[in-house]
């Protein structure tokens, strides 16, 4: 009888010892494809993040201002005297705010009915400074409410400055912390499939899928009201929409948001088959690779907001 004797490969236990145990690698081949694969990812949006601060950073300090679209020639001369009426507030009579619109203004019957649609930023531009103080008390006499403003131009919009950023960014704060708490249900649910409790992992496993959900269609309705139900004032966009097309701001935002919502229906649509998965019985305490590796790519689009909302909406 051929008797078996250890591979020279194989260590040999001491005379007296238990055996020793077999070797094996720190970390599995799928955690290590993960972690490449979060690398490039890492690539992707340093790059995506550098270009838009580049581009911020070499944008001309008036090429956005209160009175003005996005991108229009301000030439510094007009600047000093330049003034404009900002209409917030119509009142009763709406016909006489439209005559003197056209009569002090010297607005078409067309511009004017625009500027009463836009109020309360309807904006009245290219004005010296007497005339804009005229055209305001001749509008407060009809019982409108109007202000005058100086032109001001920067270099990049300013966060919660209504005349040329539109973004809600007290909505999209509540939206992060939805996207936050959606990373702590991943971690619960991946903590309850490491314990054997496969119920509670559904559960936050489920809960996970909606809160991205949830993510995913508050960031629709932005866009929505974006780009089609909300009217902006020009210097936002000329056409009052804020679209892609309008301005540098806009193309970037975006690029930038609309990249980050694909990767996260990418991480729903990922975490909705591990939901089926857990239902099926497929992970436990012995198999819940996939979960994790599933966690990992989660974690990861969630501090990649975190970074796209410091730096778009609140910088």
């Amino acid at each position: 009888m051929a008797i078996a004797t250890p591979s020279i490969h194989e260590p040999r236990p001491a005379a007296g010892h238990p055996p020793v145990p077999a070797h094996t690698a720190p970390v599995s081949p799928g955690k290590v494809a993960m972690w490449l694969f979060l690398a490039t990812e890492v690539m992707f949006f340093t790059g995506l993040i550098g270009s838009y601060i580049v581009l911020r950073a070499g944008s001309p300090h008036n090429a956005y201002s209160n009175l003005y679209a996005p991108a229009r020639l301000l030439l510094e001369p007009a600047l000093g005297d330049t003034h404009g009426v900002i209409l917030e507030k119509v009142g009763a009579s709406e016909a006489e705010v439209e005559r003197i619109l056209h009569s002090v203004a010297g607005l078409s019957a067309e511009a004017a009915k625009k500027v009463i649609e836009e109020a309360p930023h309807g904006i009245i531009g290219e004005l010296t400074a007497e005339k804009a103080q005229a055209l305001a008390a001749a509008l407060h006499a009809t019982g409108a409410e109007a202000k005058v403003e100086p032109v001001l131009t920067h270099n990049w919009p300013k966060p919660y400055d209504e005349l040329t950023n539109p973004l809600a960014i007290n909505l999209t704060a509540a939206n992060t912390f939805i996207l936050i708490c959606s990373s702590l249900t991943m971690v619960l649910a991946l903590s309850a499939i490491q314990r054997g409790n496969r119920a509670k992992g559904s559960f936050f496993l489920l809960a996970t899928v909606l809160i991205g959900s949830t993510f995913l269609s508050i960031q629709v309705y932005e866009y929505c009201q974006l780009g089609i139900f909300h009217h902006y004032p020009p210097g936002i966009s000329a056409t009052g929409h804020f679209r892609p097309s309008v301005s540098l701001f806009a193309s970037c935002f975006y690029t930038m948001t609309g990249f980050h919502g694909a990767h996260v229906t990418g991480g729903v649509i990922l975490l909705l088959v591990i939901f089926i998965g857990s239902l099926m019985g497929r992970w436990s305490a012995t198999n819940y690779s996939p979960v994790e590796l599933a966690g990992l790519y989660w974690h990861f689009v969630d501090l990649v907001w975190i970074i796209l909302f410091t730096i778009v909406y609140l910088v």
